[in-house]
């Protein structure tokens, strides 16, 4: 049966505000592989659903459990996923003819004219699921699953839409699953290929029965930042893209894991331990780098909401042992660091030195699924913890990206940075506009200061003589 054509509904989304939702997630910061999720309907409950967040990425229980049950609760209607090989939300920059403000789409005009005319749309990003490569599949499996009317899967060719015969029940749940030929040659016709198949599958769609429509893919086109395993690279981060040498002694990397449920992922651009002697008759004070430098031993334990890191360094220049122990404290919500204690034992020519210290951050609790990162340095309030020794250790981490639960696909999280809010720009607009207020309130003090004459000529009156001296 050749699916008759429908009208589409009228849009409450603009151009802008479709463009607007790429460029949050195409801004964002994809440290885990993604992919995007796009869904739209001729109903309005999608606008229902949680709405995403930039900088945030859905698991794959979140998309089934938040968003496909929903759509599978809308009965009858007929769902139609649409699942392409590789796609990833740069695609959308690169291809979409995002910047310009009259675009019709560019490579995905079919999907946004779609998009325009359905009532609502969401756009997400989805985390690949544990099994490489299979995201649109599990999406698929996930909804065959559950729909209670038929499953047709749709052969297609740029000149034909075929469902195999069957006929769509119109008072149950029908799913038609696209599956979207693979890149051959460029992707530029790849994309233009599908985005004909797309637009060739809508508007044979039937009229007499609601839709929603979902767009997703097996695997990002692009590939991100992801982390080397310990084996092959005891610190960094890398691009799988880049085939050149890491050089391992320009940051530090530290990938403590237990097992699945207890891993704690450290990187920094530049460590230094600093050791001091407070002894007013002889000061002594010095600074040891311990960038791209290997722990002797690095442990992780995870008991009653509580992670806990300890490093050990041994034998690094004048530094002989340094025992390290950072903590998390780990809620259903959130997660932050704790008190991170010192022990040193430093031997040069000059001074020895050991005690015992223990650092405060000023560190903000972070979101659980995030990472957290800092390029500043990262501050600490000292209480020392041996003061019969009069001596104070201090760790230094710059460049910082730590993450100690809900770690995934050997990648950091999409990561809170620690920028504050008066930032540069910001006190660039509260300046402007506190000038502008002034002149504003200048402008009207003297508008209110005007004063109007208090005698006036009435011509049909006296006339009224000034006496002007010779």
């Amino acid at each position: 049966m050749i699916l008759s054509s429908f009208k589409m509904v009228d849009t409450k989304l603009t151009v802008r505000m479709i463009l607007s939702v790429f460029v949050v997630f195409l801004a964002s910061r994809a440290a885990a592989e993604q992919v995007p999720t796009i869904m739209w309907s001729s109903q309005s409950y999608l606008h229902d659903l949680p709405p995403a967040r930039a900088g945030h990425s859905l698991s794959p229980i979140d998309l089934q459990h938040d968003y496909l049950d929903t759509i599978l609760a809308k009965h009858p209607q007929l769902i139609v996923l649409f699942i392409q090989d590789k796609l990833s939300l740069d695609d959308f920059s690169q291809y979409g003819d995002v910047y310009n403000g009259n675009s019709n789409g560019g490579l995905f005009s079919n999907l946004k004219s779609s998009m325009d005319h359905a009532s609502s749309s969401l756009v997400l990003a989805s985390e690949l699921p544990a099994s490489p490569g299979l995201h649109g599949n599990q999406v698929a499996t996930y909804l065959e699953g559950r729909v209670d009317g038929s499953v047709i899967p749709v052969e297609l060719s740029l000149t034909e839409i075929r469902t195999d015969g069957k006929k769509l029940p119109l008072d149950k749940n029908c799913l038609i699953r696209v599956q979207l030929p693979p890149a051959e040659g460029s992707i530029e016709e790849s994309l233009r290929r599908n985005n004909d198949i797309i637009g060739s599958v809508i508007k044979s769609l039937p009229k007499e029965i609601d839709f929603t429509i979902l767009l997703t893919a097996n695997r990002p086109s692009k590939v991100s930042v992801v982390l080397p395993s310990h084996d092959s690279l005891s610190s960094g981060r890398h691009l799988l893209a880049d085939g050149d040498a890491i050089d391992d002694s320009t940051f530090t990397f530290i990938n403590a894991t237990k097992d699945s449920s207890c891993a704690v992922y450290l990187y920094a651009t530049d460590v230094s331990f600093l050791v001091a002697k407070l002894d007013e008759s002889t000061p002594f004070e010095d600074t040891v780098n311990l960038t791209g430098v290997v722990p002797t031993s690095q442990t992780v334990t995870c008991a009653n909401g509580t992670v806990e890191l300890a490093l050990k360094y041994s034998d690094v220049g004048n530094l002989k042992n340094l025992d390290m122990i950072i903590p998390f404290d780990v809620n259903k919500r959130q997660w932050s660091l704790g008190n991170i204690t010192l022990q040193y034992n430093y031997q040069s020519d000059q001074q020895t030195v050991r005690g015992s210290d223990m650092l405060v951050p000023k560190f903000t609790a972070t979101p659980r699924k995030m990472s957290f990162h800092c390029d500043k340095p990262n501050k600490f309030k000292e209480l020392s913890t041996d003061k019969d020794n009069n001596t104070k250790g201090v760790i230094t981490f710059q460049g910082l990206q730590v993450q100690p639960v809900d770690i995934s696909n050997g990648a950091f999280s999409d990561a809170n940075e620690c920028v504050g809010f008066f930032t540069a720009p910001i006190w660039m607009g509260l300046l402007t506009s506190i000038i502008l207020t002034l002149v504003l309130a200048f402008g009207m003090m003297m508008i209110m200061s005007l004063k109007t004459m208090d005698r006036f000529d009435d011509p049909k009156g006296k006339t009224i003589t000034v006496n002007v001296a010779d």
